[in-house]
């Protein structure tokens, strides 16, 4: 009987974990990451593309984003894609704070809140106005909670290969790397998921590959600027000015308030040193280094999280959501800011 009211007061704490992260998410990042008007980065172009997603003017690699909007029928003027794009941040979040909370602990749900709200990732959510970044987050987010559930196998690979194939039609190039690093550190913690990775992989790569076969050849969808072409110009000198400049800045912009607990995690689990390196190392291969940093690392600070929770002790983990509440609290002792192209943009 003890044991029966204890798992139904974890569950309604749970549920009110998840209820506050709502408060959380929309509240926490914009107190936080609130920033002028010159240091935003508006995409002017989705505007246009919700209004006709399958244009000539779409880009080949991320084409779900104007296609969802479109589809959504809420957007009439710019504004609106802002404010869906917001709730989708808000949705996200809950999603993987709902799955902890319930299959692990309430109190590492609402860890893992405060954690993610006071990320870079929200930070950019909060200066990048109008891109694909938001529907990335959530579908992987998604991609992790399907993968570590107990879901039937047969009706996991078909949920898996769904989720990829929106992934690569939202931003394709970014979402293989991002999917590759969740994978590994997915595969590394049970090498048994191996098989229905690689199925999920290779058929929703198929399924990618037939629907841009079928769009160029029936729409006006064609090959345009990609960033195929933008990594060609990340060669010798430029990649040299972009990577070599405001080193420590650069460095201490990669996690902002997130490194104190960013360290201790380190410590308690080494192999995250060489993933964080790797995502940071496929960052160095763009302009807007800490906008991808944070896209692809904090996928796998969640992972390296619940792993850390599944294995530590009592103590252990009051000390990673100590650390996790603490975030917010080292964000706010200095001014805010992110790299692009080599310098330096403050918040304010």
């Amino acid at each position: 009987m003890k044991l029966t009211n204890s798992k139904f007061k974890s569950k309604v704490f749970a549920f009110f974990t998840v209820l506050l992260s709502f408060f959380i998410f929309k509240w926490l990042p914009g107190k936080l990451f609130f920033s002028s008007f010159e240091a935003k980065v508006f995409n002017s172009g989705f505007y246009p593309l919700s209004l006709n997603p399958i244009s000539s003017a779409t880009p080949w690699d991320q084409f779900f984003t104007p296609w969802f909007l479109w589809a959504t029928g809420l957007v009439v003027m710019p504004e609106d894609i802002v404010s869906i794009l917001d709730f989708i941040n808000v949705l996200s979040g809950m999603f993987i704070v709902c799955f902890v909370s319930f299959r692990y602990h309430w109190t590492f749900g609402f860890g893992l809140a405060i954690l993610i709200a006071s990320s870079p990732l929200y930070l950019i959510f909060k200066t990048w106005i109008g891109f694909s970044d938001p529907i990335t987050f959530l579908l992987i987010c998604i991609y992790i909670i399907t993968l570590i559930s107990e879901i039937s196998s047969k009706w996991k690979w078909v949920i898996l290969t769904f989720i990829l194939f929106l992934g690569f039609s939202n931003h394709c190039f970014q979402f293989i790397v991002l999917t590759w690093f969740v994978s590994f550190v997915l595969f590394l913690d049970d090498r048994s998921r191996w098989k229905i990775i690689s199925a999920s992989l290779v058929l929703s790569g198929f399924l990618y590959i037939f629907l841009l076969v079928y769009l160029f050849f029936n729409t006006e969808l064609s090959w345009n600027q990609t960033r195929v072409s933008v990594f060609s110009n990340m060669i010798g000198k430029e990649f040299i000015r972009m990577n070599v400049s405001e080193p420590i800045l650069g460095t201490l912009g990669l996690f902002h308030g997130l490194w104190p607990l960013i360290l201790y995690l380190m410590y308690k689990r080494p192999i995250s040193i060489s993933t964080f390196i790797s995502c940071y190392i496929i960052s160095m291969l763009t302009y807007d280094t800490n906008r991808v940093f944070a896209i692809l690392s904090t996928p796998v600070l969640i992972l390296y999280s619940i792993e850390f929770w599944k294995v530590s002790k009592f103590w252990e983990r009051y000390l990673w959501i100590s650390l996790a509440i603490l975030s917010p609290v080292v964000t706010t002792l200095y001014p805010l800011f992110y790299k692009w192209d080599g310098r330096i943009i403050y918040l304010q």
